[in-house]
């Protein structure tokens, strides 16, 4: 026995105290033989009912659908290589590790079984749930017998007196050889595989989805196995992604797998499941909206986005969160000018780059973003916004776009929308020869640190301000394409204020703005 002060020691302890929970939590019934013979087959043909009776230690609820997805997928199909990308603390690991193992075993399809994990102490701990269900769960043993009697899941493996076999693996850990006696595994789990560590080297990413699909899957039954990969998403360029194949939106997913992405609110449109304060759960049966909203609050936007709706955003080392200012902005006709810029991305798909515009009035020092909307979106819904934004300012605001895109992309959008609208929108090309966008965006880092940029109050719970926001932080990592607009947009708002001959005037539409006199 390790010493008592060791983490080997503590893990142990804290094992039994989870076989003693499970020996309290499963009495047997008081019924005979006929009827436990009828309820166990019964059981075997029911995920949802074996699961809420060998299991009531871990079911404080019922399932939600995408459990009942899955399980229904998983047993169907022998030769299934799923993934399954569900939020944090949505059951992942018990799911695939307990509840769909003993289900299989009970219904003697598990050959074996092997548990992969970030490491092998991390794969061992999860090992540990499955043989305490062998050692301990009063109702499995009084229907299947005591079946665990061969090694100790620390030690990284146990095998039960039918000859099955359980290993727990490390990422990258040789799978090659393993079996008992004939048998080799036909059911594996790969679980929380990624890490914050690896998941920054694509040398090493690449190096572990060749491990899962050549040595691991390789290692199993030739005969039908079940691989299935659990996680969320940490990383745009996790393991993860790797495996499902969609790193980039643009990306096709690797054909053959099972995918199932569950956010932990369901949402209406792309644009507002990125929005963690609203939205029903996933899990309803279990979380209640507000448990969700003060758990991501006290997480942190960017943690929540990664831990519960598969979306990471790298922290930036040029703009600091505590810089970000939200004012009571003025009535937009009291600035001294008013810029609207354009900053679309170079493919027209809703899955490239970010469409940005934004409008920001200046007093000729300080500059408050008034309006922003950030998307992936088609030209056509760009263009419809852009002169949405002229419906409301006017020729309050002069407007701006990259005279390439004006010139050689766009032209006819414009074109098109202007006739059908009556009105042709006043837009100017910005024909600056600009020096590298690193440097431009982060010159406004000053701005911003001395107060000098500000955000309209009005507009801070907006999907279109939080995705701005994010992008600002994470520079220069990820997507920059609203950050760049905002650099267009300043540059013109201190050139335009700078001038004595920019006098605004009435235009042909009705002045509609939240923030007119």
């Amino acid at each position: 026995m390790a010493k008592q002060n060791t983490k080997d020691f503590r893990e142990y302890q804290e094992w039994l105290i989870l076989c003693e929970q499970i020996k309290s939590k499963t009495p047997v019934l008081q019924e005979d033989e006929a009827q436990k013979k009828a309820r166990i087959a019964r059981l075997l043909t029911d995920f949802d009912g074996f699961c809420k009776y060998y299991f009531p230690h871990y079911l404080d609820s019922d399932f939600a659908w995408f459990h009942l997805k899955a399980a229904k997928e998983i047993v169907k199909d022998p030769n299934i290589f799923g993934i399954l990308e569900w939020p944090r603390e949505h059951a992942k690991s018990v799911f695939c590790n307990v509840f769909m193992a003993l289900y299989l075993y009970a219904n003697k399809e598990i050959s074996g079984m092997v548990v992969a994990s970030a490491n092998q102490d991390k794969a061992k701990g999860l090992l540990g749930d499955v043989q305490a269900e062998f050692v301990s769960n009063n109702r499995w043993i009084n229907d299947y017998g005591e079946l665990a009697k061969f090694g100790d899941w620390a030690d990284g493996a146990f095998s039960t007196t039918d000859g099955i076999g359980f290993w727990a693996l490390g990422r990258g850990q040789s799978p090659r050889g393993i079996r008992k006696a004939a048998k080799r595994p036909n059911y594996c789990v790969v679980d929380d595989i990624d890490d914050k560590v690896i998941v920054r080297s694509p040398e090493r990413v690449k190096e572990t989805v060749d491990w899962i699909i050549e040595d691991l899957y390789g290692a199993l039954s030739i005969k039908g196995s079940r691989l299935i990969v659990a996680g969320n998403r940490i990383h745009k360029a996790s393991i993860l992604a790797n495996m499902v194949g969609d790193v980039n939106p643009e990306d096709p997913k690797r054909e053959g797998i099972y995918h199932l992405k569950v956010f932990a609110f369901e949402t209406v449109t792309k644009h507002t499941k990125a929005d963690h304060i609203t939205g029903r759960p996933a899990w309803k049966e279990r979380y209640t909206t507000q448990m969700l909203q003060e758990k991501m609050s006290k997480m942190g936007f960017r943690s929540a986005r990664r831990e519960y709706f598969h979306e990471h955003h790298e922290e930036g080392n040029v703009f600091s969160k505590d810089w970000i200012e939200y004012v009571k902005p003025k009535p937009f006709k009291q600035y001294k000018s008013l810029i609207t810029y354009c900053d679309p991305s170079y493919k027209d798909t809703e899955k490239s780059d970010y469409k940005a515009i934004i409008t920001i009035g200046s007093d000729g020092n300080k500059h408050d973003i008034l309006d922003i909307w950030v998307r992936q979106a088609s030209t056509k819904a760009m263009v419809d916004v852009f002169y949405d934004r002229y419906a409301i300012y006017e020729s309050y605001s002069r407007y701006y776009m990259e005279s390439n895109f004006l010139q050689d992309l766009l032209l006819d959008e414009f074109t098109k929308e202007g006739e059908t609208r009556g009105q042709h929108l006043p837009i100017r090309g910005d024909k600056r020869s600009k020096p590298n966008k690193y440097l431009r965006i982060e010159n406004l880092a000053p701005l911003f640190e001395r107060g000098l940029i500000r955000i309209s109050e009005l507009i801070r719970q907006s999907p279109d301000c939080v995705e701005f926001v994010n992008q600002l932080l994470g520079f220069p990592y990820g997507h920059d394409d609203a950050p760049d607009a905002l650099e267009g947009g300043i540059f013109y708002t201190a050139r335009t204020s700078r001038s004595s001959g920019f006098h605004p005037r009435s235009g042909k539409f009705s002045n509609k703005s939240k923030y007119k006199e």
